[in-house]
């Protein structure tokens, strides 16, 4: 873990960072290439992420270059692909096996590789993926000293307006409140801080939350060793989608094929969570009924590595602003979804490339520069990153079979993720940046 001493005086013309994830780091390492200063709260003591893998998609990799080569090079010093199918994104397998003697060759249904028909990802390898928290490890070299305050929880935000009767504006912006009674004042302000953000509170008021989607999550980490005496080397090393009746389980190694990740969801759409903690414990009896008849193999990797809790995944499907004056949402505090399109972490890689070349292009010195930004940036974003969350809900309704009019049709079914697939994949960030930069002016 890489330790960051903390600031001690924050000047007022910096833009505030809340939140030090992947979002809000890559956000942070553009706006810097762009010699926009910056400040980051970090309400843990340390900069961390929640989960193991993460897939990133050639768009984000395309996002990650474009917004600052030092981004780039953090990931590719971690980046992990498949060790053999490397025009594949994923294999999709029967959950339940037709024959349990040959659990493998018959319950292959597709492969959605780089064929005439399949997304256009020849500039990048269809799936890549990096363990989170050693690509944030990795990105957080490039943060300066005195960039960063930890253990900071913001607990109200205020808008201040500059005196127009005063010559002395310098005290006008957006002051921040924290936890500990501390405040700050900043020209801008982004909320970087997730699916339980507090600056969305402001942004769009205490009662738009995110919703339950119907899906539960079980995950592991298993060394790929096992995973390959298991599994064997085709399917433990490249990326896997084992799908069935009312869930899926992915597969897919990280840390350079030394682990893999396994990921079981559970997708009841209707239903509802009612713990406060978007973690409850998890019990092998929870596993096995909620995934009974599967590939007891997939089963029982998850049963013996890590198997204590599990994890209901929100959405934030909608239709308000990014933002509210000077204040700006990023990633999953404003466009949370669930994971089925793989697509998460690379719409706040979008988010954080488009937002810094935007600040880049005219920079938040004034109330009325900040504001410019955040509206053209929520013009492009907001449509873009709204129909990713629809469509990886979508997604995850097909892979559980109870997709409308597709049901267990998978020729169908490939047809519809190629679509989907290619949708997320193939655009053309720099004219998506380009048409929000006509916004500036």
């Amino acid at each position: 873990m890489v330790t960051i001493p903390p600031a001690t005086e924050v000047p007022i013309n910096t833009v505030a960072i809340i939140g030090g994830g992947l979002g809000g780091v890559c956000l942070a390492v553009g706006l810097l290439r762009r010699n926009i200063p910056i400040h980051i709260y970090q309400s843990a003591a340390s900069f961390a992420e929640i989960g193991a893998g993460v897939t990133i998609g050639p768009n984000a990799v395309r996002a990650l270059s474009l917004n600052s080569p030092d981004l780039l090079e953090a990931f590719n010093k971690h980046v992990t692909q498949n060790a053999t199918t490397h025009d594949s994104f994923l294999a999709f397998r029967r959950g339940i096996p037709l024959s349990p003697t040959d659990p493998d060759n018959q319950n292959l249904l597709f492969d959605l590789t780089n064929d005439e028909s399949a997304p256009n990802w020849t500039d990048s390898p269809a799936r890549s993926a990096v363990h989170r928290a050693k690509f944030l490890d990795e990105m957080v070299r490039f943060i300066p000293e005195g960039t960063v305050s930890f253990n900071k929880s913001l607990v109200k935000i205020e808008d201040i307006p500059s005196d127009s009767s005063s010559a002395h504006t310098e005290t006008s912006g957006v002051k921040l409140t924290f936890s500990d009674g501390t405040s700050t004042i900043h020209t801008a302000v982004i909320g970087c801080d997730g699916v339980r953000s507090a600056t969305r509170k402001y942004v769009h008021g205490s009662k738009a939350v995110p919703t339950f989607s119907g899906e539960c999550a079980y995950r592991a980490l298993v060394p790929s060793d096992i995973m390959i005496s298991t599994m064997g080397f085709e399917r433990a090393m490249n990326g896997q989608c084992v799908i069935g009746p009312g869930g899926t389980i992915t597969t897919y190694p990280v840390e350079h094929g030394k682990s893999v990740n396994v990921v079981a969801i559970r997708t009841r759409p209707g239903s509802e969570w009612n713990s406060p903690s978007w973690l409850a414990p998890a019990t092998t009896e929870d596993l096995r009924e909620d995934f009974k008849g599967w590939d007891e193999r997939l089963v029982g990797l998850l049963v013996g590595h890590g198997l204590k809790s599990k994890w209901a995944i929100f959405q934030y499907l909608h239709d308000r602003p990014y933002y509210k004056g000077r204040v700006c949402l990023l990633g999953d505090s404003a466009h949370a979804m669930t994971p089925n399109l793989g697509a998460g972490a690379g719409q706040a890689i979008e988010d954080g490339y488009v937002l810094a070349a935007l600040m880049g292009e005219r920079p938040p010195r004034t109330g009325e520069d900040v504001e410019r930004v955040f509206r053209a940036y929520d013009a492009v974003r907001r449509p873009r990153t709204q129909e990713v969350v629809r469509l990886s809900e979508l997604c995850g309704r097909t892979y559980s079979h109870q997709q409308e009019g597709v049901g267990r049709d998978y020729e169908r079914m490939r047809g519809e993720l190629v679509d989907r697939l290619k949708w997320v994949i193939d655009e053309d960030l720099e004219a998506h940046c380009e048409k929000a930069k006509a916004m500036l002016w």
